[in-house]
């Protein structure tokens, strides 16, 4: 038993880091917080470019953000909220719904879209005079010596929005000023168009709406870049933030546009990576990012350059809840003695140490090392002292709560996840290979996908759920309920560098995680 007690109220931390009081005091700096924060572009940081932080619900991706725009390397941030600008604009201007049901592809005009929200936010903390001034500022680039870059084409661009190229009034200039060259050009209401174009209507405004953007967009923001990046970029004076934090709610898991409006979103922030001064950082789950490789979207080997891949392992864990542990004790007693994790949960649950017991019940993420520590705490009343029981009861409701967390992180991309997770609870041993596995249990397992009730027997949904073993085993690795079992103490799970199974490893050992094991 812990020596410890603790009021039933006891905490280690909230599990958002909106909330979370712990953060600051308790953060943990990653290698991925030291070179974010390293604006050094020289030989020495090879990692300078890198700003699209991947990451599993719960691995710190907002608390990363966070702590990073509130260091001492960061001069200045602001934020794009990408709900409430692009996508907001394209999910409801009628104009664009309509070439999107003619099945034009948008993909270069969403890219358009971006870069001008990330010009307006980079111009606005570069140039920290008045917008008129800038203005002029520009227009008086065209008169002067040869430039490396066009100043009369940069500011034709601002001039053409200049009467709202700063607030979110852009996107609708920038859209009907389309509308209206190309209805203009095709001499033809694009709107009025019922129904689905014919092929040679659609080609037609295909080729219209590409060269629209080409020239009369992409064109002009890449010769404003070039100007910005000689005139503006002063990298030993400023170090500028612009984060974008909310490319996993739910209000992008419905549209059926998500992955070309994030894909244009990746497409445009590279166009601004030699600005030294700025990063822009984009923090994206990894089923989100995953679903926009499998849609042939992008190559993912294109990005490795790009992408902090955010992982934990358990010496990190167990330093982050050391950290909070310690924070807490000092707090509730007033005390200066340094308290690990493994001085509270000094004892032994099912005969393993408590300690370990649950860092390997965790998906090694700190929101569920914070979770799963909150739940023991709970059921304290300052008098009982920790013991076995509160941890396997504790147990008990962190599985729930997980369990909720994994159908939620991947219904999106797998739409009977839930049906999936439930039929792991056939495989009746912890550690096996696939051919070991009776047919029978294979069988029991497949069965239950097939006979689970359906409320609409015409749901092409519910006739494609998986019906084959091997495809059952990809998933279950994938979203991290089994791992490859490589020796006594390494077994190894999904992660962004080796996202699923390929066909080499099917005749391995695995091993289902110890909280998902139920026997």
């Amino acid at each position: 038993m812990s020596k410890f007690k603790f009021r039933k109220n006891a905490e280690i931390g909230k599990l958002e880091a909106e909330t979370d009081s712990f953060l600051k005091a308790c953060f943990y700096k990653s290698d991925v917080f030291k070179g974010i924060v390293d604006f050094d572009s020289s030989e020495k940081n090879p990692d300078f470019t890198r700003r699209i932080i991947v990451g599993r619900t719960g691995s710190g991706k907002t608390a990363l953000l966070k702590q990073i725009v509130s260091s001492d390397q960061v001069k200045v941030h602001d934020t794009i909220e990408a709900e409430n600008t692009v996508f907001e604009h394209i999910n409801n201007n009628i104009f664009i719904s309509d070439l999107i049901n003619k099945g034009i592809d948008l993909r270069v005009f969403y890219k358009s879209l971006w870069l001008h929200v990330l010009l307006a936010k980079v111009i606005n903390q570069l140039y920290r005079s008045s917008y008129d001034s800038f203005f002029e500022y520009i227009k008086s680039l065209i008169k002067t010596e040869k430039k490396p870059y066009k100043p009369e084409v940069a500011n034709e661009y601002l001039e053409m929005y200049k009467g709202n190229f700063f607030n979110d009034n852009a996107f609708l200039e920038i859209t009907e000023r389309m509308q209206d060259q190309l209805s203009g050009e095709m001499n033809i209401g694009l709107i009025k168009i019922g129904g689905l174009a014919n092929d040679d209507t659609t080609i037609k405004i295909q080729t219209a709406t590409s060269s629209y953007v080409s020239k009369e967009l992409l064109r002009k923001q890449k010769e404003l870049i070039k100007l910005i990046k000689c005139e503006f970029s002063n990298e030993k004076q400023v170090r500028i933030v612009i984060s974008i934090d909310d490319l996993d709610k739910s209000w992008l898991s419905t549209s059926a546009i998500r992955y070309d409006f994030i894909n244009a979103l990746l497409e445009a922030f590279k166009e601004l990576l030699d600005i030294k001064s700025v990063k822009i950082l984009i923090s994206i789950r990894t089923d989100i990012i995953m679903g926009i490789y499998k849609n042939s979207l992008r190559q993912d080997e294109k990005d490795q350059s790009l992408i902090y891949a955010i992982s934990w392992n358990k010496i990190e864990i167990r330093s982050i809840l050391d950290n909070r542990i310690n924070h807490l004790v000092q707090n509730q007693y007033q005390s200066t003695k340094v308290v690990k994790f493994s001085d509270v949960f000094n004892f032994k649950v099912l005969g393993e140490p408590a300690d370990e017991y649950i860092i390997s019940r965790t998906m090694l993420r700190p929101r569920d090392a914070i979770n799963f520590v909150n739940l023991c705490l709970a059921e304290c009343d300052g008098k009982v002292d920790l013991n076995e029981d509160i941890v396997l009861e504790a147990e008990e409701k962190f599985y729930s709560v997980r369990k909720v967390a994994l159908v939620k992180e991947w219904k999106s991309i797998y739409s009977h996840i839930a049906d999936y997770l439930d039929a792991l609870s056939f495989l009746k041993e912890k550690f096996f290979k696939i051919s070991d596995v009776p047919e029978q249990i294979k069988d029991r397992a497949l069965n239950y996908l097939i006979n689970r009730p359906n409320d609409q027997p015409n749901d092409e949904e519910h006739n494609n759920r998986i019906l084959d073993f091997d495809q059952l085993m990809k998933v279950w690795f994938t979203v991290g309920v089994i791992g490859i079992k490589k020796s006594s103490t390494l077994t190894i799970y999904s992660s962004f560098e080796k996202p699923e199974l390929d066909i080499t490893d099917l005749t391995k050992s695995f091993e289902v995680h110890p909280l998902f094991f139920r026997h």
